[in-house]
């Protein structure tokens, strides 16, 4: 390893200034180096001498951000309380299974497997809005789950609303979650490094790093975009109809034309906030509702 990071620098201070080793002139001693060669390699070494510690840093920080967060990791409390939750829901004590669901959440276990057993409980409880709610930050968490997927849009069907279709590009890039995107992001970056670090080391080689780097770089492209799509959705979240006989409205009044009626269950999209009341997005129609007959899904 040393002697790669050797040639690494060794090949940068090549690119702004001689090298040491080529200081020495064929017919006399080294030649004496200018202030400016001096501070050149003092910072190539000082950036050396460190060097190893910084990829073990970097490595701890790849390590860190691709595991799961500490509030995630299921323990004995949190297993036993969603074991007694769904003894609960299978007794038909719906409201002391949505409690200890929702007590889940409460703790931070924010995952999927909660959100859907929770919806299914709301549902089973005739809470549609909710239902649809808890399905619906479920899918966020894991798109690509058919249970999710399935009972998502078996509850929009009794809702009598159809689900939102999101426009290209997001709806590619939030085929994945945000923490699959993190995780991608985090291997492309190293690639990424290590690509990089091979084409200055052995630059003969450079036919197999240069592609690589490349496609590294194209694949952190696209995780950030990812990202980006994720962010976005947080910034302009979708939100669920909470309440009955909601009418979308030409204004931020409530003597305001009233657009169009939506049921309890509808997803829509904010879009901006004016006080009490929420611009928003339904299928093509734009309009106002309150924002107390609404929940942010995220």
């Amino acid at each position: 390893m040393n002697h790669v990071l050797h040639k690494v620098v060794s090949r940068w201070l090549s690119v702004v200034g001689r090298k040491t080793a080529d200081r020495t002139d064929q017919t006399g001693p080294s030649a004496p180096r200018s202030p400016l060669e001096n501070w050149i390699l003092n910072i190539g070494y000082w950036i050396l001498n460190p060097l190893p510690s910084l990829i073990l840093l970097f490595t701890l920080v790849i390590a860190l951000t691709s595991a799961p967060p500490a509030a995630h990791a299921a323990t004995p409390d949190h297993t036993r309380t969603f074991v007694e939750a769904a003894s609960a829901y299978d007794d038909n004590r719906l409201p002391d299974a949505i409690a200890g669901w929702e007590s889940l959440l409460n703790r931070g276990q924010v995952l999927p497997e909660v959100l859907f057993n929770l919806g299914n409980a709301y549902y089973r409880h005739g809470e549609l809005g909710a239902a649809i709610r808890a399905y619906r930050h479920a899918q966020t968490l894991a798109p690509r789950d058919p249970d999710i997927r399935a009972n998502l849009g078996f509850a929009a069907q009794t809702a009598g609303m159809t689900l939102p279709v999101r426009r290209l590009p997001a709806r590619a890039l939030l085929q994945a979650s945000q923490r699959e995107w993190r995780d991608i992001a985090n291997v492309a970056f190293g690639l990424l490094f290590l690509a990089l670090a091979f084409w200055m080391a052995w630059p003969r080689y450079r036919y197999i790093s240069r592609p690589a780097a490349v496609v590294a770089a194209l694949l952190l492209a696209l995780a950030i975009a990812g990202l980006w799509a994720h962010r976005d959705l947080r910034q302009w979240p979708e939100r669920v109809v909470m309440a009955p006989d909601q009418k979308v409205l030409s204004g931020p009044l409530d003597t305001s034309t009233p657009l169009l009626a939506i049921p309890e269950g509808a997803i829509v999209r904010q879009l901006d906030r004016r006080g009490p009341w929420l611009k928003i997005e339904y299928d093509s129609t734009r309009g106002w509702l309150p924002a107390a007959s609404t929940a942010t899904v995220l």
